[in-house]
């Protein structure tokens, strides 16, 4: 019962998603350009003959596939996608600006005196990032270029594991389709100059899921597989807070699919996660890289992003003055009175806008949200660009509509993907847990200040849903393919 209400929950959110997918766009907005008329509806046309297409040639595709050796293939498209994003530093790299310079430049200031800056008082949930970084800067070199190769390797790492998991739940064929479309997804490609969470943030979904699925494409019910990919996502959450959507679908994923007494190995993931935080504050405070004093007194409270959430000047996104709102009132007043004030604000916003008002600034914040096939990547190679007349041409005039144009089919066309796998009879732990994640990431981020880069993190899943959507599970094909090469080896030989 639990499982197929989850599945109607997920068909529903799609069908929202899709939804305002058909009429609007924002990929134009996130760089400050107005979206031509046409734009939407000839893309709408071109995204549904690419689905189309599909479709009607998905046999024929999945049987070329089959004959392909894989190895060299996926060696070949892997090592293309280093190319490409190579291309991409190369010609639309960026000074660093934003999140992303601080990171960069508190790397390299952890590195030389052992302490963190201000910035982390306030923002304690970036602290795992830097740190990495300044690990990698002290192995070789603190330098950009070297945390840009550093990206490149974990993005290309994440699409070797999208492929890798593709294959164990639907075959090897769709497994390779899946490597083609992530090494063909925009964000992959144009965050590659970005170093910051939304990339780094893609192998603390792979790994574990990567670790829990086994060769039949089925959950491991070894307590220390769970264990270990609990620490994982745990991670992950601490890099970026709304993966703690994945550790609550695993709980459930758990919940549902173990048989009696293992039922409560529900409780693991969440268990995990309070025990790696405990350890990860105990290491940053013993460490003395930071005062644990200033991070309880000066830190952002969760309040204050719902609270950014709800602002209908910017639909939900970031807002200089919540931050201003929010940093007077810790610097004025004690915590519990900053909580208190965020919660009077939230429902005098609330309250403000009415019913049919937050209906209308729901529907916009997820357009805004989910229907911006650049993920908000152009916006920030915008920002203090290293080549700005590269990035113009990029953007400019018929270049622009083209690139555009094709984030925006590209998205159409893995959305749709979704909607497909019902006709799927067998749904394992892995597409429960699929589900669970996007009906997750679509109520968080109502409620929670959004971008459309913050669902990077989701777009694994969707890319590996999405082709097993359209061209199902294939394993006996793999095996029958296998086998057919095996009996014309034998033949040879005889």
């Amino acid at each position: 019962m639990l499982k197929r209400s989850i599945f109607v929950i997920f068909l529903f959110v799609i069908s929202i998603i899709i939804g305002l997918n058909l009429f609007s766009s924002r990929g134009h907005h996130s760089i400050g350009l107005i979206t031509p008329d046409t734009f939407n509806f000839i893309t709408l046309i071109g995204a549904c003959i690419g689905i189309a297409l599909v479709l009607v040639f998905k046999r024929q595709i999945i049987d070329m596939i089959s004959k392909i050796h894989s190895v060299f293939l996926v060696a070949a498209v892997l090592l293309f996608s280093v190319f490409l994003q190579l291309a991409v530093i190369r010609l639309f790299g960026v000074n660093p600006s934003w999140d992303f310079g601080v990171i960069v430049n508190s790397a390299k200031h952890l590195l030389a005196t052992g302490e963190l800056t201000d910035y982390f008082i306030k923002y304690p949930n970036n602290i795992l990032l830097v740190s990495m970084l300044a690990l990698v800067g002290k192995i070789f070199t603190p330098d950009l270029l070297i945390y840009q190769a550093v990206n490149v390797v974990l993005i290309t790492l994440s699409q070797y594991f999208i492929y890798r998991i593709t294959s164990k739940v639907a075959g090897h064929a769709t497994g390779v389709l899946s490597l083609f479309v992530s090494v063909s997804f925009f964000p992959y490609i144009f965050f590659a100059p970005i170093v910051y969470t939304d990339t780094i943030s893609l192998l603390f979904l792979l790994i574990p899921l990567n670790l829990l699925i086994d060769r039949n494409g089925d959950f491991r019910n070894h307590l220390f597989i769970i264990i270990t990919a609990s620490i994982f996502f745990s991670l992950g959450m601490i890099l970026k807070g709304s993966l703690i959507i994945f550790i609550i679908a695993l709980s459930i994923v758990l919940f549902i699919f173990q048989k009696k007494w293992k039922k409560t190995l529900f409780i693991l993931p969440l268990l995990t996660l309070l025990i790696v935080k405990l350890c990860f504050n105990f290491f940053i405070y013993e460490s003395g890289m930071i005062d644990k004093q200033q991070v309880q007194k000066y830190s952002f409270p969760v309040t204050h992003w719902i609270v950014m959430g709800q602002n209908d000047v910017s639909n939900g996104k970031y807002l200089k003055e919540d931050f201003l709102m929010t940093d007077q009132l810790l610097k004025t007043t004690t915590r519990e009175q900053v909580r208190e004030a965020h919660l009077n604000e939230l429902m005098s916003r609330l309250k403000e806008k009415g019913w049919k008002g937050n209906i209308q600034f729901i529907i916009q914040k997820l357009t805004h949200t989910w229907t911006d096939g650049t993920y908000y990547s152009l916006n920030k190679l915008k920002r203090d660009p290293i080549i700005p007349e590269n990035f113009t041409r990029l953007v400019d005039f018929k270049s622009g509509q083209l690139v555009l144009g094709y984030a925006r089919i590209q998205h159409i066309i893995l959305l749709a993907g979704l909607f497909f796998i019902a006709r799927l009879k067998n749904q394992n732990e892995f597409f429960t847990f699929s589900m669970l994640a996007v009906i997750g990431f679509f109520l968080f981020f109502i409620l929670w200040e959004a971008r459309s880069r913050y669902l990077v993190s989701l777009t694994p899943l969707l890319i590996m849903i999405s082709c097993i959507g359209y061209f199902g599970i294939n394993k006996k094909q793999a095996v029958s393919s296998e086998n057919e090469k095996k009996e014309l080896h034998h033949n040879t030989i005889s």
